[in-house]
């Protein structure tokens, strides 16, 4: 792994612990200034290669957090953006599940396994619930996510307009969800489904979980273009 990968693997690792230290100091500039970091997770690669696109969109979501600011709205898309994350990737995984279409997961098998093993019967079905799931997952985190946003106070969505919701949920508990608990259900569901692979398709040739990550992360720019 270059520097350039090695150093954007550990912002993402680090990132949890740090939004959520960012998010509990209840400070509107501490709010915005996170927002804009998570808002640079996805653009992340194309900023580390200097693409001009993806610095002019970071700077658009700068001068756009800037006039929320301007109107007192500085932590509402600290709220919003938890959810919206995890309601993009379900549509991606449900999304490659419409007629015609090839699941997402299906596609990985295929580019790191071969088209033959793709196209095994008892794998394309396998593969095409792990994509169903990992839609559901995602959707209901995201889900989660936004129904929490609109209990937490003294910001929340809800109290950010002057309602006072009716089960008030401190903002650190908000954060503690969003910026850790929620990692930890994404990770155990990464293992798990990795555990009932070798056993549903034990007839596939097996790699170990590291080889298996190394995997994904080679064949992830392919992986993302829709097909």
């Amino acid at each position: 792994m270059n520097l350039r990968g090695a150093s954007a693997v550990a912002l993402v690792l680090a990132w949890p612990l740090v939004a959520h230290v960012a998010v509990t100091r209840r400070e509107p500039r501490s709010a915005a200034l996170w927002t804009l970091a998570l808002i640079g997770l996805p653009l992340l690669p194309a900023l580390l290669r200097a693409r001009p696109w993806a610095w002019l969109a970071w700077a658009a979501a700068a001068l756009a957090l800037w006039a929320l600011a301007q109107a007192h709205l500085a932590t509402l898309p600290a709220y919003l953006l938890p959810a919206l994350l995890p309601a993009a990737g379900a549509i991606v995984f449900a999304d490659s599940l419409r007629a015609g279409a090839e699941p997402l997961v299906t596609r990985f098998v295929r580019i790191s396994e071969g088209a033959a093993v793709a196209a095994d019967p008892v794998v394309r079905r396998y593969t095409r619930a792990v994509t169903r799931c990992w839609a559901w997952l995602l959707g209901a985190l995201a889900a989660l996510a936004l129904g929490l946003a609109m209990l937490a106070v003294p910001d929340g969505l809800l109290a950010g307009f002057g309602m006072a919701p009716r089960w008030a949920l401190p903002r650190a508990y908000w954060s503690l969800w969003v910026n850790g608990l929620a990692y930890v259900v994404l990770a155990l569901a990464f293992v798990l489904e990795y555990a009932v692979r070798r056993r549903a398709l034990a007839h596939v040739p097996r790699r170990g979980f590291v080889a298996f990550l190394r995997e994904l992360a080679r064949h992830w720019p392919e992986l993302r273009r829709r097909r």
